[in-house]
């Protein structure tokens, strides 16, 4: 297991349009970090994480979805910055892969493109869920983060 850890982290993380728009919204600019401003997470891998979270939780997976955006980060600042996280993400993903041999399940790029169609899955299901009436300003405030996360 420790093989696949060391893989998967030295891999550029992939994602979509959903995902970028998600993270436009909810991330300040990596760059300005000691600006003060209303958005709730101050690192992109934050918001691609709890994007797939969101995909995994809801099973909102977009299989075989253009993923054309690489990030500047590679998977291993997701490690650094929450090791639960993204050992709870690399389980995710592994628990969804049907295959039949271990190299198969083993497979960091796979696992890695998993993660980013469930991330893209879940970041469309919270722009859907902006779109609901009455909910067009959801996860503007951090009190909406904690009821999603406590409605898990």
């Amino acid at each position: 297991m420790e093989k696949i850890f060391t893989e998967i982290n030295k891999r550029n993380v992939h994602y979509g349009n959903y995902v970028e728009q998600i993270r436009d919204m909810f991330a300040r600019k990596q760059e300005s970090l000691r600006k003060q401003d209303d958005k709730f997470f101050s690192k992109y891998w934050q918001v691609y994480a709890w994007a797939a979270i969101i995909g995994f939780v809801n099973d909102k997976r977009e299989e075989g979805a253009d993923l054309p955006h690489q990030s500047s980060f590679q998977y291993q600042m997701i490690t650094n910055g929450s090791d639960s996280v993204a050992n709870t993400l690399l389980l995710m993903a592994i628990g969804k892969i049907q295959a039949k041999e271990a190299k198969d399940i083993l497979n960091s790029r796979k696992l890695l493109t998993i993660i980013s169609e469930y991330a893209e899955g879940g970041a469309k299901h919270i722009l859907e869920i902006r779109q609901t009436p009455g909910l067009e300003r959801k996860f503007d405030s951090p009190d909406d983060y904690l009821v999603e996360v406590i409605k898990r």
